[in-house]
């Protein structure tokens, strides 16, 4: 398939992991071939097509644009560990003291790691929990973009999103992304926004990724 290797390929059917899970997959084929720039680019023209709802894959593109995929590859993947870590950690902390079971979105990683330290709801009484939990694909000024369910989660309980900075993205970033596996809800739906290290309000995040838009070449 336009020579993109098999393992790269079989990543767009992954349905087990989130984003970062499949952002650090693509990322270690990718490193197979870093020695060869061009081919990396077109590969990762292929994983944001076929993975369009991914805004971890947009970032890492713009970024390759100038860098070299030998240094950058290996520095994002490290990077989105950490932040992947630091996210989880810092839910934690934020929920660790609050009464009520939790139960999360489907499909989410990070997520899946915060509830196994949190305690989710029992699996026969989901309706006992009293927070959800949800991970991000896409963070836009105005709307997250997630697996389809996060809004029914987001509208029947108080809900807090857990995610990294390479899911922020500017406004015209943001309405590119999407899939029919995906849905947008507004951020004014959730709680409170964690990413990595750092627990904002919907109103934080949203400004954040506003600024982005400044923040670009023309």
């Amino acid at each position: 398939m336009e020579n993109i290797p098999p393992r790269l390929v079989a990543l767009t059917s992954v349905r087990d992991v989130g984003c970062t899970g499949v952002t650090l997959r693509a990322i270690s084929e990718l490193e197979e071939i870093a020695d060869h720039s061009e081919l990396v680019a077109h590969c990762l023209r292929f994983l944001r097509r076929e993975l369009s709802g991914y805004a971890s894959l947009w970032h890492l593109e713009r970024l390759l644009e100038t860098g070299d995929p030998r240094i950058e590859l290996p520095r994002f993947a490290a990077r989105l560990e950490r932040d992947a870590q630091a996210a989880v950690d810092t839910a934690y902390r934020l929920l660790a003291g609050r009464d009520g079971g939790f139960v999360s979105a489907p499909s989410s990683g990070t997520t899946r790691r915060l509830l196994a330290r949190l305690g989710g709801a029992p699996e026969n009484r989901p309706e006992a929990a009293a927070t959800g939990l949800a991970g991000a694909d896409a963070v836009g000024p105005t709307e997250i973009l997630n697996i389809v369910g996060t809004r029914d989660l987001a509208e029947r309980l108080p809900t807090v999103v857990v995610t990294t900075p390479d899911r922020i993205v500017p406004q015209d970033v943001f309405e590119t992304l999407g899939s029919p596996l995906f849905e947008r809800i507004p951020l004014t739906q959730f709680e409170a926004v964690v990413v990595a290290g750092e627990v904002l309000t919907p109103a934080e995040v949203g400004a954040r990724a506003a600024a982005l838009a400044a923040a670009r070449p023309a």
